[in-house]
C-alpha cells in the first residue's frame, strides 16, 4: 500500500487555503458598462474637433433608454445624426451610405453588434493621400470605475469577433500599404491621475488589435500617434496579436480572445517612459480611464465586423 505522508496532506491543504484567500481577496469589477449595447450610442459629429457635444442621440426610438456608450463617426462624409432607426425582428440599426450600425438582440444571429463602413462611399475614385483624414467607426465609454494600476491583479478580457466581409476598391497601383488599411481594434486610454505626479493628466494609447489587412495576425506597433491633423501625439503601445491569441481572421469564421491585459499594460508604461513620452513609471500614478472599438480605414476599403461576448473586468484587491 502507499504511504501518504502527512507533510504532503499539510502542504496541499495550504496551497487550497492560499487560492481560496486570494479569490476572498479579491473582488470583480467591471470596467465598463452595457457590454451587449442595448441602451443605444451618443454620436459624436464627423470632426473630432467638436470633442464630446452630441450629434444625435442613436436610442433606438425608445426615450428610456440612456446610453453609456458613444459612437464615434470621426472624418465622414456621411453623418448618421438624420438617420431614423430601422428594425427587422430583434435587430435595431442606423445606415447611410457610408456605414450601418447593427445591434442584435439576445437570440438574434447579429448579437451584440455590428459595425460596418464602406469607404467607397466616403472616399469615391481617389484613394487617400497623405496626411488627409480617414473614416473611423469606433464605439467609446469612460471607465465606470478607474482603479490604479497597484490596486489590480489582472484585468480580465474577453471578446469575439468576426469578420464578415472586407472588399477593396483599389488597383494595385493605388494600393499603397503605408497609407491605405482596414484596421479594426480597441484602444484603452492609460492616464496619469495622481495630482502629486509630474505627469498628472497624461495619458498613452494602449493597442489591442484585431484585423490587418495588411497582416494575418496585426503585429507590435509603438509610435507617435500622427497622420492626421486632430492627432493627440501621445505614444501609441499596440500590443503583438499572437501574444493574445488572436489568430487569422477569415470572413464568417468566429475568433475569440481571452486575456489578462494587466501585464501588457505595464510593459507599455515602462516603455513610454523609456522612450520619453513620460516621465512616472509609478503603476500607483496610472489607471484605466477610457477605451474604443472599432474601424479605422485609411484605405478605401468596405468591411464589417461582428463583435459579442465583451467582457472587461478589473480584478482588484479587497480593501478588506
Amino acid at each position: 500500500m502507499k504511504r501518504i505522508h502527512l507533510s504532503h496532506i499539510f502542504l496541499h491543504l495550504l496551497s487550497i487555503a492560499i487560492v481560496a484567500t486570494n479569490l476572498i481577496a479579491a473582488e470583480r469589477k467591471p470596467l465598463f458598462l452595457d457590454m451587449q449595447f442595448q441602451h443605444g450610442f451618443l454620436l459624436s459629429y464627423p470632426s473630432s474637433a467638436q470633442g464630446r457635444a452630441v450629434a444625435a442621440v442613436l436610442d433606438f426610438d425608445n426615450p428610456n433608454n440612456k446610453p453609456h456608450w458613444r459612437l464615434c463617426q470621426w472624418g465622414t462624409q456621411h453623418s448618421l445624426a438624420t438617420v431614423a432607426c430601422r428594425r427587422g425582428g430583434a435587430d435595431a440599426w442606423y445606415e447611410n451610405d457610408a456605414k450601418k450600425v447593427l445591434v442584435g438582440g439576445a437570440d438574434s444571429p447579429n448579437r451584440d453588434l455590428i459595425l460596418e463602413v464602406r469607404a467607397k462611399s466616403e472616399c469615391g475614385v481617389r484613394p487617400r493621400r497623405r496626411g488627409e483624414s480617414w473614416p473611423h467607426l469606433l464605439v467609446e465609454q469612460d471607465a465606470t470605475n478607474v482603479y490604479r494600476l497597484d490596486r489590480l491583479q489582472r484585468i480580465a478580457f474577453e471578446i469575439s469577433v468576426r469578420l464578415l466581409y472586407r472588399r477593396s476598391h483599389m488597383t494595385p497601383a493605388q494600393h499603397d500599404p503605408g497609407l491605405h488599411a482596414a484596421q479594426f481594434q480597441m484602444f484603452f486610454i492609460i492616464k496619469n491621475v495622481n495630482p502629486d505626479a509630474p505627469d498628472h493628466g497624461d495619458f498613452f494609447w494602449f493597442g489591442v488589435p484585431f484585423y490587418d489587412n495588411r497582416h494575418d495576425v496585426p503585429p507590435a506597433y509603438m509610435a507617435r500617434d500622427i497622420g492626421k491633423s486632430d492627432a493627440t501625439g501621445k505614444f501609441i503601445y499596440t500590443v503583438a496579436g499572437r501574444a493574445l491569441g488572436v489568430t487569422p481572421l477569415t470572413n464568417g469564421q468566429w475568433l475569440t480572445v481571452r486575456a489578462d491585459l494587466l501585464g501588457h499594460i505595464k510593459s507599455a508604461l515602462r516603455e513610454a517612459v523609456k522612450r520619453g513620452y513620460l516621465k512616472s513609471a509609478e503603476e500607483h500614478d496610472y489607471a484605466v480611464v477610457n477605451m474604443n472599438l472599432g474601424w479605422e480605414m485609411p484605405g478605401t476599403f468596405d468591411a464589417a465586423m461582428q463583435v459579442r461576448d465583451l467582457r472587461i473586468e478589473a480584478v482588484v484587491e479587497s480593501d478588506g
